[in-house]
């Protein structure tokens, strides 16, 4: 009988548990719909619900929302707790801030380190400030370190999210055979030449959102 009882209380843990969790992913996608339509204040209470169940996408989107608003002390906590969990959203989220020392002390080498994890799972936009680093010399990255085959991979996965500043620095490399690790190709150069062209055709003249800073 004693082991029964632990087998049904077991059982209840995990439905409970699974309520909890279905309970907050509901609450999740609540909230993503409604930040997708534009209602930020209205996502904010499904957003927080998720959240305090320590759902790792609403932690990172929510903060998200409190980084554009200044509440960057809540933000940096709320990335930390998806960063932990492993959320691509949350890593870069929480690198960036870091790197800025929004929410709290700067931090460079730890923010890298977070970005780069990001970027590792695939997070775009983490993948393109990788790059951007390469390129620019940022986040700690010496001349050596620039020239590098890992640099030159990182800036030709930018360039497959049409990053144009990896676009544009592929063009000018092949076309040169400086500035990146590669021999002079003209084909390339000028494949790259043409997506860049095509990718400033199609992008919008009007204001763009408020990007996360660095």
């Amino acid at each position: 009988m004693r082991f029964g009882g632990i087998a049904i209380v077991l059982i209840l843990t995990q439905f409970v548990a699974g309520s909890v969790w279905a309970g907050a992913e509901e609450d999740y996608q609540a909230g993503l719909k409604s930040h997708r339509d534009g209602d930020v204040v209205g996502a904010m209470t499904p957003l927080r619900a998720a959240a305090m169940e320590n759902h790792p996408k609403a932690q990172a989107l929510l903060a998200e929302i409190l980084d554009r608003t200044d509440f960057d002390e809540d933000a940096l906590a709320l990335y930390r707790k998806s960063a932990e969990q492993g959320d691509p959203d949350g890593m870069f989220g929480l690198g960036a801030m870091l790197v800025s020392g929004e929410g709290g002390s700067k931090d460079e080498p730890a923010g890298r380190a977070w970005i780069l994890k990001a970027a590792e799972a695939g997070q775009a936009l983490a993948i393109n400030v990788v790059a951007q680093a390469y390129l620019k010399g940022e986040l700690g990255y010496s001349e050596a370190e620039r020239a590098t085959p890992e640099a030159l991979a990182w800036i030709r996965r930018a360039a497959a999210n049409a990053y144009l500043p990896a676009i544009d620095a592929l063009a000018a490399a092949y076309a040169s055979g400086t500035g990146l690790a590669v021999a002079v190709d003209p084909g390339l150069a000028e494949e790259y030449r043409a997506q860049a062209n095509k990718i400033r055709k199609l992008e919008p003249t009007q204001g763009k959102k408020k990007q996360r800073r660095l």
